[in-house]
This record gives structure tokens, sequence and C-alpha cells, in this order.
């Protein structure tokens, strides 16, 4: 890295990019790899991609730490190896096509088989360019040249090396196996982690406080394997308050620090959930055996009790490790079913069903301070794939939380602030799940989107939830909620981990980490060993603790940074694969008319929402009705000049689809019409 006075010329490596152009870069230097640069959307940046490399402009703002200036150049390198479909020309041979976006005006490359690799059409395979010394030996030439001086370009033959087959665009699974050597997603457990599993003793019961006697029960969704959370609610009428008990796996018993599975699961960083298959975190038999609170068998949890007032404010919590029976694995439909009070079949005890209204009770409590606190009320939807039996997808669905997933979801979050408060209390170290106010960049522009009358609810002000919130509240039934609604989703910043406790901004709370989920998030692992240190230890001395402290806080800060970026790397394998998914299912489509809906406009086109928000779609500029179109990036909006268009965000209208490509994952529409109302 060169330096001029506080001027700073480094590499970076791009990680992450939103759909509205903010990225987060890695500088690529040794003393300095463990800071991430924020590069704000700008219209005049070059363009680029994660994994680029890109040599910028930084300022040094003290402390060690730098801010963004401005992008140089992006430096070329050359790739190693590349994603491809194997195809058939008119002659039958196969040649490779490249996936990726505009693939399709790349030169078809020539697969070289080596080490007895066999291929077919449609396989999807892993490759790299050919190198000189494997042309030589197959004596061929790297490039094969059109000297036709008729010919308007030269004839360019590339030649690629085929790593693997991954598997072929006839098998569903192979969207999924794709997203995973794309990512580089661990797949598998090495022997040394099998022995281990094999060695785990049976645990031990005591100095644990027994609560199988109580009702504690799990509520998942209806196809979850791993279970580690069960919950507890009842009203001490003497006392007029509520005992709350959210017990969680003790996955700490199982995992030990620096063994063979706690550094499997440290780099991994967290489970992976493709619409189709997992990749979890631990091995199938922690997972999904001895440390999943399964119905009516003992297990051993890391337990908080959470005393409450009427009104719902916290008197006390208490962590403590004990051994609980499950007595019953429930649904959010089950749970929805009790709370709704609608006749099924089901047949609950009388027991199960007061534990479920205590629950549903002390959520509305929870809901009421929630609301009060300011917690970011966006109307957020998840897309889940319906599969056949053979393993096609089948249906796409819009799935809204309900009641019951909220219950989850306060008890969770009271549970997590009670972890984050106690490693406060103590002055221990931790991993801090933090979410930091939108940028002034990202705060700006959601003020230039929104527009004048309702902006003035932010200009000038500190960015908070609630002023967002009375922003939802005021559109709530106008046509630009949706609009407002994804605006405000964007600006937001990206949730991540930190060593520092730097405040959750979505949920409007001071202090919060991650402690509900140890199966899946080895940041929930870290809380429960600092909390089970606390618990051990409260006698000893401060400055024994003060000494840990010191030791564990550059640990922690490495660990992070690491599974902050194996956090983004999931999400984007995820979203990845949905997209692809549904893209296959959009194949049967082309020449559809669908219902879009803008949600970002950029000066190469127009990115929608089709069938009401089940699939994103690109519609670029030349799909537009002829003209010349002015970009105003400060406001998104495109002016056609001559016809008098203005496409600007949450603008509804219909498009038709014309090209899919379920392999990148992109749907292509072209503008048909206004949309009638």
């Amino acid at each position: 890295m060169q330096s001029s006075n506080k001027i700073q010329i480094s590499n970076l490596e791009i990680i992450f990019i939103d759909d509205d152009g903010f990225a987060i870069g890695h500088i690529l230097n040794k003393n300095r790899s463990d800071q991430e640069i924020e590069i704000p959307f700008d219209v005049a940046n070059i363009d680029f991609n994660i994994g680029d490399h890109l040599l910028v402009e930084l300022e040094f703002i003290g402390k060690k730490q730098f801010k963004f200036k401005k992008i140089i150049k992006k430096i070329e390198f050359k790739k190693n190896y590349f994603f491809a479909e194997v195809k058939l020309t008119s002659k039958g041979k196969f040649y490779l096509n490249e996936i990726e976006r505009g693939s399709q005006k790349r030169t078809k490359i020539q697969p070289i088989l080596i080490d007895g690799i066999k291929i077919n059409k449609g396989d999807v395979v892993k490759a790299q360019g050919a190198s000189r010394e494997v042309l030589k030996k197959l004596k061929i030439k790297k490039l094969k040249i059109n000297k036709n001086k008729k010919s308007r370009k030269n004839d360019v033959q590339y030649y690629a090396e085929i790593l693997e087959v991954i598997g072929n665009v006839l098998d569903p699974n192979v969207y999924s196996y794709l997203a995973i050597r794309e990512y580089g997603l661990k797949n598998n457990f090495n022997q040394e982690i099998k022995n281990e599993i094999s060695n785990l003793y049976t645990f031990e019961k005591d100095l644990r406080v027994d609560l199988r006697d109580l009702s504690l029960v799990t509520i998942d969704g209806e196809d979850a394997k791993d279970f580690d959370d069960a919950v507890y609610a009842e009203y001490i009428s003497k006392k007029k308050e509520w005992r709350v008990l959210v017990a969680i796996a003790d996955v700490s018993y199982f995992v030990k620090s620096n063994s063979a599975l706690d550094k499997e699961a440290k780099i991994r960083g967290n489970s992976v959930y493709l619409p189709n298959f997992v990749i979890p975190m631990l091995p199938e038999e922690l997972s999904n055996d001895k440390c999943s609170l399964r119905p009516n068998e003992d297990r051993l949890c890391l337990t908080v009790e959470i005393i409450l007032d009427e009104n719902g404010k916290k008197k006390s919590h208490s962590f403590f490790r004990s051994i609980i029976n499950s007595k019953k694995r429930l649904t959010y439909q089950q749970v929805e079913d009790v709370i709704n009070k609608k006749i099924t079949n089901e047949i609950f005890d009388n027991q199960i069903i007061k534990v479920i209204h205590s629950l549903n009770e002390v959520y509305l409590i929870l809901e009421i301070l929630r609301k009060k606190r300011g917690a970011l009320n966006l109307e957020l939807f998840e897309r889940k794939i319906l599969f056949n039996d053979t393993g096609w997808p089948t249906q796409i669905k819009k799935v809204y939380g309900q009641t019951s997933n909220k219950i989850i979801e306060e008890l969770m979050i009271l549970a997590n602030v009670s972890a984050a408060e106690e490693i406060i209390k103590f002055n221990h170290p931790g991993i801090y799940r933090i979410h930091e106010p939108p940028s002034p960049e990202k705060y700006k522009n959601l003020i230039d989107i929104i527009g004048k009358p309702l902006a003035n609810i932010l200009i000038g002000k500190v960015p908070h939830p609630l002023l967002m919130n009375k922003i939802l509240e005021n559109t709530k039934e106008t046509p630009d909620y949706d609009m407002i609604n994804q605006s405000i989703l964007r600006s937001q910043s990206q949730a991540k981990y930190h060593n520092e406790n730097k405040s959750h901004f979505g949920l409007a709370l001071k202090n919060y980490v991650h402690f509900t989920s140890p199966i899946r998030r080895y940041s929930d692992l870290i809380i429960h060993r600092q909390i089970i240190e606390i618990i051990n230890n409260k006698n000893k001395r401060k400055s024994t603790l003060t000494t840990s402290k010191n030791n564990n806080n550059e640990k922690f800060k490495i660990i992070s940074e690491h599974i902050s970026n194996t956090e983004r790397i999931s999400v984007a394998a995820e979203r990845k694969t949905i997209d692809r998914l549904i893209s296959l299912l959009f194949k049967e489509k082309i020449n559809e008319l669908v219902d879009c809906t803008i949600i970002s406009i950029h000066k190469f086109g127009i990115f929608v929402s089709i069938e009401d928000g089940i699939a994103d779609s690109l519609l670029p500029l030349r799909n537009l009705p002829y003209d010349w179109y002015d970009y105003d990036p400060t406001k998104q909006i495109l002016y056609g000049v001559d016809n008098g268009y203005k496409f600007i965000i949450g603008m509804k209208f219909k498009a038709k689809i014309i090209e899919v490509e379920p392999l990148t994952g992109s749907i292509i529409v072209k503008f048909h019409d206004n949309m009638t109302t």
C-alpha cells in the first residue's frame, strides 16, 4: 500500500454488491486485510462485479481506519476457472457455453477431456483455460484464426480443460451443486471429524437444573429437522409476573474449543439453506440428533429464565445449564390454529394448549414494547419453492410471517438481548450482532426517492426506524406503499458481526447478540461459551476476567469479520439458487405477459418484480419503447425525451417475458404497455 499524507492507494477485492450498487471490498494487503471498505453507489463509477480487483484511493480517518475516496481503475487478473454448460453444435460436436450473464455472445469454447472425464449434452462443468503445455501435448495451436479476408471478424477458437462434471441440467439438484462449487461451500466432513463424533461420550446430568417436568415445546416449520430452541411461559398470579424460559441446545458441551468439530464449524461459519439442499455447520449426528431438541428425549441445554412484569418490562434474567425433555414438536401452523381456535384433527394435551396461549400473551405484551421502542416495521415475505417427489420445482409461494412465527421471533430477541446484557454486565468480550444506521449516501437517496412532503419526516433528522415507520403508516393504504417499503429496505445497512457493540438499528436495540441458534451459527456458539464461562467463574477476581477480555478481543475481531463474510457468501448462494430455480419455472412462460413493478432503475435498464414479487427481472433499455432516455441517478428516474415516458420506482406496467436462462438465474422482459387499473 502506497501512502501520501492522508491519502492511501490500495487494492480491493469486491466481496459484496447490493441491488443498488452499494459495494464492500477487502483490502488486499497483509497488514490491512482485516478491514472492509464501503463503496457507495456513484453513477460515475466504472462497472465491477463481486470478485473483481480494484485499485482505489482511500482516505486515512484515524485509528488505522480508512474511508473510500475514489476508484482509480479495475485491475485485470486471469481467472483460474469458470463454469459452463456442455452444448452441441449443428454438426454434433461438443462446445462449452460459459455460465455468465451475456455469455451467449462469447465465442464457443472447445472442451478438452483429461483424466478419463466424459461429458454429455446438458452437463454443467467446471473448466479452466487450456494451458500451453496441454495444447502442445495435444498438438493444438492455441488460436485458429480465419484468414478469409471477406470475413468481417476473425474466427478465434478457445480451448478449455474439463476439471469436473457437476451434474446435468436434467437433474434438478444441479442448481444446488453448482452454487456449492461456485461459492466454495464445504459439503462434506473429513474422517477426523467423523472419528471425533463417534467418540462423543454420553452426556452428564449432574450440576444441571432439571427442567424435564416442565412442558417446554419446540415451534418450527413443517420441514425443520434441527430443533435448537424450546420455549415455555407461565403467569405467576401471586407475583403478577410472567416467567419465560428459552432453552437452547448446549452445543458447546459436545463441540469443544479447538477440537476438529470446532475448527470446521468456525471455517463454515454457519449452515447454508438452499431451497432443496442443506449444508449444515455441524454434522447431522449433532445437528439432527444429539443437539436437536426432539420431543420426549432428554437433551442438554443452556437456558435463560426471564421474569417480566405485567407490562412486559424485564425484572430479571438468569442463565444456567439444564436438562430438558421437550413435550411436543409443534409447527407454526399448529400453533396458529390453536391461537385462532381453529377446529382441526390435531388433539393436544390441555397443558400444551395452556403453554401456547401463555406464549401468545407474552408475545402480545412484547409486541407493544417493540412498537414503542420503534423497531423497523417493514412488510417482508419469503419466497418458498415447492418440489415434487422427483425433486423438480413445481410452484413458488409467498410466505408471510404468522403470529406463531412472531411469537418465536420475539422470544428469541428477548433471549438474545439478555445474553448481550449478561456479557456486558460481567465485562466479557463478545461477538455482537450489529446493524448500523443507513449511510449518509443511502439516507439521502431514500429522501430523494420518497420526495416531499413525506421526506420532510426524515430531512434534517438523525436516522431512526420510528421515522421510517411513520412514513410506512402514512402510505399504508396508498399505491406508493410497496415502493416506500422497498425503498426503505434498500436504504438499510447490512447487518453483520462485530467485536464491538454498535447497537442494532433495525430492532432499535442498544445491546444485541445471537445466542439462540448454536447448531447453525458459529457466533451463537461463541456466545454460549462466554456465558458458560461467566456461570463457571462468577466468583473469580475481576482481574482474571479482564485478562480474558484482552486475550479474546482481537480473536473475536477476526472471527467476527470471517463469519460476516461466510454469512454473505451463504446468502449469495441461497439467493442465486432460488433465482435459478424460479427461472427454471419461468422457462415455460416465455412470450407470456406479466405484471411488473419497478424496484430499481439504473443507466443500463430497469429491475422489476414480476407476478407480485415472485421473481425479479431485468428490463434493458433496448427493450423499452424506442427513444433516447435521460437518467436521473439522484431520484432514479428514466425520462423518454420524445415519447414522454417516465419510469419511476413503484411504477406498474405489463411486459413480455422474452428470455429465460435458468443456469444464470436471469429473466429478461420487454415493455408492453401501461397497466390499467
